[in-house]
C-alpha cells in the first residue's frame, strides 16, 4: 500500500491508475454488450452502448480522484468532459469498423488497440480543457 500512497501524489500517476480502472470498466462494458448482442448488433452499436454505460462512471472518477475539481461547477465540467470524450468516441466509431473491415479481425482486438492511443489524448484534453480551472 505504500507504493499506492506514493503513486497517488502525482496527478499523472492518479490518471493512469484511475484510467486503468476506467479502461477496464469501459472495456468490460464493451465485452458484455458484445457478448450479449454482438451477433445481432453492428460493432458501432456495441460501442455506443458501452460508452453510455462507462461515461458517467468515468466522469466521476476523473473529476473527484484525478483532477480533484469537486469545488467547481460539475455541470460545466460534465459538458466539457462529454464534448472531449465525444470527440474521442467519434474517432472510435469511425476507426473500429474500418479496422474490423480492413483486417478481418475481432472487434474486441480493435477496441483494445484503440484504447492505447486514446489514453494519451484523453489525459491531455481533460487536463487542459475538461477540468481546467
Amino acid at each position: 500500500m505504500k507504493w499506492l500512497r506514493h503513486a497517488w501524489r502525482s496527478e499523472k500517476r492518479r490518471f493512469l491508475i484511475v484510467g486503468a480502472w476506467n479502461t477496464l470498466f469501459g472495456y468490460l462494458a464493451f465485452v458484455a454488450v458484445h457478448l450479449l448482442f454482438g451477433r445481432a448488433w453492428h460493432p458501432t452499436a456495441t460501442v455506443v452502448a458501452a460508452y453510455c454505460l462507462a461515461l458517467p462512471q468515468s466522469f466521476l472518477t476523473q473529476r473527484l480522484l484525478v483532477f480533484q475539481r469537486a469545488q467547481h461547477d460539475w455541470r460545466r465540467q460534465f459538458l466539457r468532459f462529454l464534448g472531449s470524450n465525444s470527440a474521442i468516441f467519434a474517432a472510435n466509431l469511425i476507426l473500429l469498423p474500418l479496422f474490423v473491415a480492413m483486417t478481418d479481425t475481432s472487434p474486441l482486438l480493435g477496441q483494445a488497440l484503440f484504447i492505447v492511443g486514446s489514453t494519451v489524448a484523453s489525459y491531455l484534453v481533460h487536463k487542459h480543457y475538461s477540468f481546467a480551472g
